[in-house]
């Protein structure tokens, strides 16, 4: 994802369009991620939060704290994910969920985090890097 993307949530009132380059795609093995999604892990694009470009329908996005820490951005009417943010641990970048970008299907995760928690069914890319946990952002 080297040249502008764009994304929507499931029904359209959010739109969003990132200016930017990805700086990462994660693919996340958390408890918490796979109670937000309902799906054994969570995919997502890294990109500077200053580069991503919402347009949203009459107060179509809404926000829930997950955490003191991290708070997900979603559609309020059809519920689709949208992006999470994270300012303590990862001030200025927003984690866009992979399946509301367009054209998600080319881009493959390069890092995975907390492997320690991945469903011993599930197989997770051998060309990604592995961490048990999240790697703390360098400055």
């Amino acid at each position: 994802m080297h040249q502008a993307s764009s994304g929507n949530c499931t029904c359209g009132d959010i739109r969003y369009r990132i200016t930017g380059p990805a700086l990462q795609v994660v693919a996340c093995h958390c408890g918490m991620c796979r109670r937000m999604t309902g799906a054994p892990f969570s995919s997502y694009v890294v990109v500077k939060e200053a580069e991503l470009e919402l347009a949203a329908q009459d107060e179509a996005l809404a926000s829930y704290p997950v955490t003191e820490r991290t708070t997900r951005h979603f559609c309020r009417r059809c519920g689709t994910p949208v992006f999470n943010a994270n300012p303590h641990t990862y001030r200025g970048l927003a984690m866009v969920y992979l399946g509301t970008l367009q054209g998600h299907e080319a881009l493959a995760p390069g890092i995975a985090i907390y492997c320690e928690n991945k469903l011993p069914w599930l197989s997770v890319s051998e060309s990604a890097r592995h961490f048990d946990a999240a790697p703390k952002r360098s400055s």
